[in-house]
């Protein structure tokens, strides 16, 4: 027989947590939350990105402002002509 435990989540997460079950066609939040678990574990395993690198990247980050999504390679590149 499993055992259980209780766990404390804000009200958005519980929310959000909802809102993925129903998503998910899951009957319960306990299985939306071990649906969740595993989609990220399985994630996690396939990217071999230590994700703190990528966070640490977000300190080079700024705000440049309103973009157009059409010109990506252009915001990336540069001008290209």
């Amino acid at each position: 027989m499993s055992r259980y435990t209780t766990i404390r989540v804000s009200v958005e997460e519980k929310q959000r947590l909802e809102r993925l079950a129903k998503l998910a066609g899951k009957k319960s939040l306990a299985e939306a939350l071990r649906f969740a678990l595993t989609v990220a574990e399985r994630e996690l395993e396939r990217v071999k990105i230590d994700p703190s690198k990528v966070l640490s990247s977000l300190a080079y980050a700024r705000d440049i402002g309103e973009t157009d999504a059409e010109k990506v390679d252009e915001y990336l590149y540069g001008v290209s002509e």
